[in-house]
């Protein structure tokens, strides 16, 4: 099943800027959004785990399905597949998501942000 994640910044004037973090999940209509606080990095990560654990907790929805998630993040992304460092900072949010790859078997795929349905546009975009 596909599942899709991204974030938008909302403030980017601060360095700790607010995000709009999102999910989504077409084939079962569902959309995730929230507001989140940290650097552009920390934000893409946070909508990762965000779906995972929907994911985690949600398990009769997935049962007997390929869980693929895309995101537009290729830091983030590259990070968890282990193709790419992970700075100190950011391994806790890795580690967390190579967690849950314990329990869910995931493949993790960059799509372009223009591709991606987890994108918060508006319609001027």
């Amino acid at each position: 099943m596909e599942c899709y994640f991204s974030s938008t910044s909302i403030d980017s004037d601060s360095e700790k800027h607010n995000a709009l973090l999102s999910f989504t999940v077409p084939d079962l209509g569902i959309v995730f959004r929230a507001q989140y606080s940290g650097d552009e990095i920390e934000c893409e990560y946070a909508s990762l785990l965000s779906l995972l654990e929907f994911v985690d907790i949600n398990p009769q929805l997935f049962r007997n399905k390929t869980v693929e998630i895309f995101g537009d993040s290729f830091v983030v992304i590259n990070q968890v597949n282990d193709k790419m460092y992970c700075q100190k900072d950011l391994e806790p949010y890795r580690n967390m998501a190579l967690l849950f790859k314990r329990k869910i078997p995931y493949v993790l795929n960059y799509v372009k942000a223009k591709e991606n349905p987890a994108q918060n546009r508006t319609s001027s975009d």
